[in-house]
């Protein structure tokens, strides 16, 4: 009797130790967040002919600067929950010389969607 309660516990013990179990854990998954969040009207206030110290005053300093790539900056935020990707966004600052030539990403998609909700909202 005895060596059955613990061939069963044991049992138990590392059936609770499954990956499908651990998973449905709240106090298991903890949000990680990776990058600087990037402000909307910052990432809105960027143009075309401004110099790189007028970017690192605005967005701060880049999260990347590829060595073999100096002329772009990128920027990247992104929020893990549970090993999921819950939130992501990039921006990339391409540089021609010592001023900004365009810039592309994810960022200006939302940073447009956030300025328009602020804008809505305080006309209601």
């Amino acid at each position: 009797m005895k060596t059955w309660f613990m061939i069963t516990a044991a049992a138990l013990s590392l059936a609770a130790c499954t990956p499908s179990v651990v998973e449905k854990l709240p106090y298991y998954k903890m949000p990680v967040v990776q990058g600087m969040p990037l402000d909307a009207d910052a990432v809105m206030s960027l143009q075309t002919g401004m110099t790189r110290e007028q970017v690192e005053l605005t967005l701060g300093k880049p999260l990347l600067r590829p060595a073999f790539r100096d002329n772009q900056w990128v920027y990247d935020y992104a929020i893990t929950h549970g090993g999921k990707i819950k939130e992501k966004r990039d921006l990339t600052v391409y540089f021609n010389g010592d001023r900004v030539a365009r810039i592309s990403g994810s960022a200006l998609d939302y940073a447009r969607e956030a300025i328009l909700k602020k804008h809505n909202s305080i006309q209601k």
